[in-house]
């Protein structure tokens, strides 16, 4: 290509991490895990799970599934890739006991409950409430009960302020929940990364949660090469680069190019940025990637029928991204996205739907090149 430009940005130098390969078995337990998802959207906190979880190579198995709640059976690894990658995941941890919403069974449950782990440690207890589930019993009566039932069978004190432990409780469509708090994830981190505090913005550009969820919906894990091939204002580059993936940005704009080598430049983070046309790509192959074309008011498509655009686009995403390997794209809800890339011969994985305002709903859909 000859219209083609480069611009590498290089961020702060790294140490090497050892033991990440995918070949690698850590021997553990498999114990049951609760995870508080966010309740930002109805179904793309459970599949940012499952696409994390799939691509670190973690052995887990789904148990229950509630509004705000996914209960898994799984190991070590779970917490640890949850913990570094997720956006829609607020908390988690070991798995304690449920009971159906009523004081006398919750009491009958934590008298059931194992709180052998709290031997020598002081706790607190925490319970928050998803939606208007169980609303004739007050949050603090139910931490009451629990911390009551907790201090009359261990010898652990109450500490309210900084305990070695939180317990926390969840009450939601399934009853209640409840779990030791083993993480919690840094979601003030993303709201300093909004959009309108970097040295360039755009309008439109999408929040860094939602950002984060596309990007690990593509599967791609450290190391690996990450696409953006209408990387815009660099977005979806900036929550690549911070999990460690080998990150390229495309874009037609020259502009957005400059943007975007600010905006990682801003956070010290290193990308591949290409002035170039997302539909004559220059790759040999990619592992995965996350894109939002411009379909909005405040963008621009050179006079190009969005449909158009996106129908080149993914016939020569398909020759670029490796067998087996996936791409999350949005699209307004009436060009049938989904319709597109199975012309191009991608295989639709899952698809989600999002509404942005009266005359814009987003179809998020994650496609899979399928071998052969």
């Amino acid at each position: 290509m000859s219209r083609e430009r480069r611009v590498i940005v290089k961020g702060k130098e790294k140490e090497p991490e050892m033991g990440k390969g995918r070949g690698a078995i850590e021997a553990s337990t498999m114990t049951r895990i609760l995870l508080l998802l966010s309740g930002e959207h109805a179904s793309l906190p459970y599949s940012e799970v499952y696409a994390i979880l799939a691509s670190e190579g973690a052995e887990f198995i789904e148990l229950e599934r509630h509004d705000q709640v996914l209960v898994v059976k799984g190991d070590e690894r779970v917490v640890r890739h949850l913990k570094r990658r997720a956006a829609y995941v607020m908390e988690g941890g070991a798995f304690i006991t449920w009971s159906k919403p009523s004081a006398e069974e919750l009491l009958q449950a934590c008298n059931y409950a194992d709180w052998s782990f709290l031997k020598g440690r002081s706790f607190g207890v925490r319970i928050s409430r998803v939606k208007d589930y169980w609303k004739g019993i007050a949050s603090s009566q139910v931490e009451g009960l629990v911390g009551g039932a907790i201090k009359d069978m261990t010898d652990s004190r109450v500490d309210l302020e900084s305990p070695d432990v939180w317990i926390r409780g969840v009450i939601t469509d399934g009853g209640i929940f409840l779990f030791r708090q083993d993480f919690r994830t840094d979601r003030k981190a993303f709201a300093k990364r909004r959009p309108k505090t970097r040295p360039f913005f755009h309008p439109g550009v999408l929040e860094p949660k939602i950002a984060r969820v596309f990007v690990n919906l593509s599967r791609v894990r450290e190391g690996e090469r990450f696409l953006d091939p209408f990387c815009g204002t660099g977005g979806f580059l900036i929550e690549a680069a911070l999990l460690g993936l080998c990150t390229y940005g495309v874009d037609l704009d020259k502009r957005m190019i400059k943007g975007a080598a600010k905006n990682l430049r801003h956070y010290g983070l290193d990308a591949e940025l290409i002035l170039g046309d997302a539909r004559r790509l220059s790759f040999r192959e990619v592992d995965g990637m996350s894109t939002d074309p411009p379909y909005g008011r405040g963008t621009s498509t050179k006079g190009e029928s969005v449909r158009n655009i996106l129908t080149e686009f993914m016939r020569e995403a398909h020759g670029i991204i490796k067998d087996g390997g996936f791409m999350c794209i949005a699209a307004p809800q009436e060009i049938a996205i989904q319709e597109i890339a199975i012309s191009s011969g991608f295989r639709v994985h899952e698809m989600h739907s999002m509404r942005v305002h009266k005359s814009l709903t987003r179809s998020i859909i994650v496609v899979e090149k399928v071998a052969g």
